[in-house]
């Protein structure tokens, strides 16, 4: 079975479908700005208007591509903007080609005028459903997975957790609890292992032969917890005399799967 694509794969992927959407939007976005704004100072637009608009969606393309692909392709706490304001340098193409055309500029609101002192004609798009409604979806997405990313880089790493837990049933709630703890297949192993991850929480089945006798030293610097057979007192009795938070075993997973302090 092939390994679940982490988080920072599907972010890389995201950040391809990125690209690959601005490919095949932004030439047409640049078109589209010529064109619309040719229309409503002159009524039409002259085929090599056209032409110009055509080259200069060409050229914003080949611009602004390479520029957005390094950013997307860079590590997330690396990167000093985003893609839409990558983007919104291609503005300067449409607007040389309704500059050549003589097109006065527009009238804008203060603030934008501040923001986006070179756009005259008021073309800079604040979303990326702006350039294209299909390239929406894809900025969406790239970004929620980079939030995601950043989020979870940015969370308290989860304190170590070691277990020896024989029955595969009980390992797979332990484990669903503790989705990085690392079990261990003999008792023996506990100790080394605790020491190694530098664990601050230890648990056991204290049922299984071997396990009363390595709690004292389990318990000096970390919490251990283990779970017994409601009716076997005096292995939880044992366990509690070495330090060790010792419960029933109902007690236990009752705990452990409504997610609650096991101590």
């Amino acid at each position: 079975m092939a390994d679940e694509p982490s988080d920072d794969d599907k972010l890389a992927e995201y950040g391809r479908a990125l690209a690959q959407a601005v490919d095949a939007t932004l030439p047409g976005w640049v078109e589209r700005c010529v064109a619309t704004i040719l229309e409503a100072f002159a009524g039409s637009v002259t085929e090599d208007q056209r032409a110009a608009a055509t080259a200069a969606g060409a050229a914003a393309l080949a611009d602004v591509a390479p520029r957005l692909r390094t950013l997307l392709a860079a590590d997330i706490d690396d990167h000093r903007t985003n893609p839409l304001s990558i983007l919104r340098g291609a503005v300067k193409y449409p607007t040389a080609v309704l500059r050549e055309a003589g097109v006065p500029d527009v009238v804008r609101e203060e603030f934008d005028e501040a923001a986006f002192p070179d756009d005259v004609y008021g073309l800079v798009p604040a979303s990326f459903a702006d350039i294209d409604p299909s390239l929406a979806n894809a900025g969406l997405a790239w970004g929620a997975a980079k939030a995601h990313v950043h989020l979870r880089r940015r969370r308290p790493a989860p304190p170590p957790v070691v277990a020896y837990a024989p029955d595969l049933a009980d390992a797979s709630k332990v484990k669903a609890r503790f989705p990085g703890a690392r079990m261990v297949r003999r008792p023996d192993a506990l100790l080394d292992t605790a020491i190694e991850l530098d664990a601050d929480l230890v648990v056991v089945d204290l049922s299984r032969p071997g396990v009363i006798d390595i709690l004292e030293a389990l318990t000096e610097d970390r919490l251990v917890v283990g779970f017994a057979s409601h009716v076997d007192e005096a292995t939880i009795e044992r366990a509690n005399a070495a330090g060790c938070e010792a419960l029933a075993r109902s007690v236990f997973f009752r705990r452990l799967a409504a997610g609650e302090d096991l101590a």
